[in-house]
């Protein structure tokens, strides 16, 4: 019990020795109220004023990039370990061949979910973008 509480003192310690030492401790005040609400109103109204706006062409290429990049990854894991799992099974004594049978399973509902995942997410981007 002793060891636990010496434990969390030392913890304690250490951050409140790493947070006073900070060069970041030290805030400073941000004037007075007005400049404060002031900040804020600026702050919101820099949007309104802003030039850059997002395209919706450039968010479906970067839809259709990270899509495409996921589905080439789910397709080379499970290729690749298909045919691991099958040189296995070829080579393997038939004890083990059960054990290979076994090892399947999971890599056919990695398959499914994998799969399953990309054809929810492209449905999701088909039918947001006919809205």
């Amino acid at each position: 019990m002793k060891k636990k509480l010496f434990k969390i003192a030392l913890i304690l310690l250490m951050i409140f020795s790493v947070y006073s030492f900070s060069p970041y401790s030290n805030v400073e005040a941000a004037g007075t109220l007005d400049d404060i609400i002031q900040n804020g109103d600026n702050f919101l109204n820099a949007a309104d004023d802003s030039t850059n706006t997002v395209q919706e062409s450039d968010l479906q290429e970067l839809s259709n990039f990270i899509s495409g990049v996921l589905l080439s990854v789910a397709i080379g894991v499970t290729l690749i370990s298909g045919v691991v799992l099958g040189i296995k099974f070829v080579t393997q004594s038939i004890e083990d061949k059960a054990k290979i049978k076994e090892a399947m399973v999971p890599w056919v509902i990695g398959i499914i979910i994998s799969f399953g995942a990309f054809t929810i997410w492209e449905i999701t981007i088909n039918v947001f973008q006919a809205l």
